[in-house]
């Protein structure tokens, strides 16, 4: 689990990912000291948790390689279900990385009593999908045109997967 000394590590990396323009649905990096610590005790009063995977051994030493969040939905009836998000820095793609960090964040989420994870992707995002399906997620549905990237429209992808099936 992180700790708060992680923060920077977290955001940069976000950052890096926000920088390239294809896999979040996002413009604008988080730089405020605020901002980061808002999200890290918003994280832990909610119940929600994040891992990360650090490059111990790198050139940038403890360089976050990778983080997946679970995060509790807002319905009392729907506690069994967590939302996972994922970013994994482009130097660390195609290791395995990815799919490691999911299966990992599976075995933690059903301890903590979750059953069912969902995810949404740009349906543009084909290696994240491949990925995605690997470890057990199950495409559902998808939102047409939602989302404005490089002036042009993209859908997004709504993935489940059930963890008492893993």
């Amino acid at each position: 689990m992180i700790q708060k000394a992680d923060l920077d590590g977290i955001w940069e990396n976000f950052n890096v990912v926000v920088a390239e323009g294809v896999y979040l649905p996002v413009y604008t990096p988080v730089i405020s000291d605020w901002e980061k610590k808002t999200w890290y005790n918003d994280l832990f009063e909610t119940g929600n948790f994040c891992v990360i995977a650090q490059d111990l051994e790198g050139v940038q030493k403890n360089l976050v390689a990778g983080q997946v969040t679970i995060e509790n939905l807002n319905w009392e009836a729907a506690d069994h279900v967590g939302l996972l998000g994922i970013i994994v820095n482009k130097d660390f793609r195609n290791l395995g990385l990815g799919w490691a960090l999911i299966e990992y964040t599976k075995k933690i989420a059903l301890r903590r009593g979750k059953s069912k994870l969902n995810l949404s992707t740009l349906a543009t995002n084909t290696r994240g999908i491949h990925l995605y399906q690997k470890c057990g997620f199950n495409a559902i549905g998808f939102y047409s045109k939602q989302y404005l990237i490089q002036e042009e429209y993209v859908d997004e992808l709504l993935m489940e997967c059930f963890l008492e099936e893993v």
